[in-house]
């Protein structure tokens, strides 16, 4: 298996785990606690939602992707990769709006940090460039075989 595809499908993987884990602690961020409050925690509110069907998504488009001899990089990974990026910022950003007394870290659980991993992960396999495979015409005849020749990107 090749490594963006690899990539892909791990950053894929934590990002439908991580939509059930819990994200946010709430008696951390507002003060309250009881049975109610508690499945706020878990993928903080709808935002676990976005990034798991991103993860389904994601898992699809790396175990449908083509060859790396046709295919330098996916697209479609990277930018929904970016799209989770962006979502799991976002969440960081309104802990640090918020300002719990209790501090930053106390207020975060784990399924907020997996689904950072996974959306870096998945990003980096988007954009991983993996050598294009040369056709047999493209094959130097001839000559000194130790001079490099150039590529054309």
């Amino acid at each position: 298996m090749y490594l963006g595809r690899s990539l892909v499908l791990l950053g894929a993987l934590a990002l439908c785990i991580a939509a059930r884990l819990p994200w946010m602690s709430v008696p951390a961020l507002f003060g309250v606690s009881g049975p109610d409050v508690e499945a706020i925690e878990i993928g903080w509110e709808d935002n676990g939602y976005v990034t798991g069907a991103i993860g389904v998504v994601l898992l699809l488009i790396g175990l449908l992707r083509r060859a790396p001899g046709r295919q330098p990089y996916s697209m479609a990974a990277a930018l929904l990769a970016g799209v989770a990026l962006l979502e799991v910022a976002g969440c960081f950003l309104r802990v640090l709006e918020i300002n719990p007394e209790a501090g930053f870290f106390p207020a975060t659980k784990v399924g907020i940090y997996v689904s950072l991993l996974g959306a870096l992960l998945a990003l980096a396999g988007g954009l991983s460039r993996t050598p294009l495979k040369a056709s047999q015409g493209d094959a130097p005849s001839g000559g000194d075989s130790s001079q490099i020749q150039p590529v054309s990107i």
